[in-house]
This record gives structure tokens, sequence and C-alpha cells, in this order.
């Protein structure tokens, strides 16, 4: 008795990690609103829009590579 019901306890315990992650079906969510800015910059696909200077310079990606490799090493 005592392991049909630790079985059961076991059983009910794993069944809420695995139902937490079920959706509803009663019904879907509404659709966000339209962006409400003026100003749309289009981005391609992937592309984070950024603000001031994005990219690092070939002697700064030269230094951070090898202090990387140093530290590999």
């Amino acid at each position: 008795m005592k392991r049909f019901l630790a079985a059961i306890f076991i059983t009910c315990v794993l069944s809420v990690s695995a139902l937490a992650g079920d959706i509803p079906i009663s019904g879907s969510p509404a659709p966000p609103p339209p962006p409400s800015n003026a100003t749309m910059e289009t981005t391609e696909p992937g592309d984070m829009p950024t603000s001031g200077k994005a990219e690092l310079s070939s002697d700064a990606l030269s230094a951070l590579l090898s202090v990387l490799s140093f530290l590999a090493a």
C-alpha cells in the first residue's frame, strides 16, 4: 500500500510540471495594436537597431582576439 501511495504521489508531482506549459484552448489572445510612432525605420529581419557605434575597429578586434587566445592557451 505504501508503494502504491508513493507512486500516486510521484505521478501527481511530476504531472504538475508537465502540465505547466500547456496552452489553454479556450480562446486566443488579442492581436497587438499597430505601432503608434509615425517614423517607421525599415530593418532587415534579424537586424537589431542600435544607436552609436555598433562595430569594433579592426585594431580593437585583433587586440581582443589576441587577448582571448592568450587566455585560452
